[in-house]
């Protein structure tokens, strides 16, 4: 069997490394071999398959066959000498699955022992702590803070959960995004109050009155704006912890929950003065 044929045999291009067709041989060993495919004809092609690889692994192997072979040998091979190359083949994809288990076997260690399970399990308490207290909020009293309106724009954008909103600058709280609601604002007193959540103190309304009417302008692209969403994410740690599997499943929300969560966890607590918030339970 040339190069060409064995490439061919593989689907392979001739420029393929050497990584490219142990990647490839694997793909193709688990449809071909004879203890998962009960196709009499896989037995010959599974053959074939080991061959190719052996030959495009070991560029001196056509030498050393024919350095082995005697001189009035036919090219035909027996078939003592094809169960033979079978049984061999068949070790050896026996010893890659145990290879490959192993090494599932490992990282899945490596991420569920020591200092970064530690590290997860922080992370979880905390996002579940934070889970409770956003959830708890939903029913709980609300702050009203006072404030001072020091200015605003003009311009419109659409928001999350309002259609026209604009941005306007509070004395203590900085920079928001809030409902439009017609530019009421500017006909009222700069003094306005801030109706926030009770553990972490988020902005949920602006409160500001004229001389008649008072006006309740709700804020956009911020933390309440998405609570349903963060609330959920907050759990999603919880679900590694609970159903540790070797499995593509436990992996993936295992990484979601270190990197995602655990970045969103730091940055509500690390900001806006919510880790002393949570702390005295929403008092301070």
């Amino acid at each position: 069997m040339t190069k060409n044929e064995c490439f061919r045999l593989l689907g392979l291009p001739h420029t393929a490394n050497e990584s490219e067709i142990r990647r490839q041989f694997k793909k193709m060993a688990l449809r071909l071999h004879p203890d998962i495919n009960p196709d009499p004809m896989a037995h010959e092609a599974f053959i074939k398959l080991s061959k190719a690889v052996e030959i495009l692994l070991n560029p001196d192997y056509q030498k050393e066959k024919n350095d082995k072979r005697p001189s009035g040998r036919a090219g035909n091979e027996t078939e003592e000498e094809r169960l033979k190359r079978m049984r061999a083949a068949k070790m050896r994809f026996e010893q890659q699955q145990i290879r490959q288990a192993k090494d599932n076997t490992n990282y899945f260690l490596s991420l569920t022992t020591g200092k970064r399970w530690v590290i997860y399990k922080y992370i979880m308490r905390i996002s579940l702590i934070l889970s409770l207290a956003m959830t708890l909020e939903l029913f709980l009293p609300r702050h009203y803070e006072p404030d001072v309106l020091i200015g605003s724009t003009r311009s419109l954008n659409n928001g999350i959960i309002r259609n026209n909103i604009t941005r306007i600058k509070l004395q203590k709280r900085g920079s928001y995004y809030i409902q439009n609601n017609a530019f009421a604002w500017e006909s009222t007193y700069p003094e306005v109050l801030i109706e926030s959540s009770w553990f972490l103190h988020t902005p949920i309304k602006m409160i500001s009155t004229d001389d008649f009417t008072r006006y309740r302008s709700v804020f956009d692209f911020h933390i309440w704006s998405i609570r349903y969403l963060l609330i959920i994410l907050l759990l999603v740690p919880l679900f590694p912890y609970l159903w540790r599997r070797k499995t593509l499943a436990f992996v993936f929300f295992y990484h979601l929950s270190f990197w995602g969560t655990g970045i969103i966890s730091a940055y509500l607590l690390l900001t806006q003065g919510r880790f002393i918030h949570l702390l005295s339970f929403g008092f301070l």
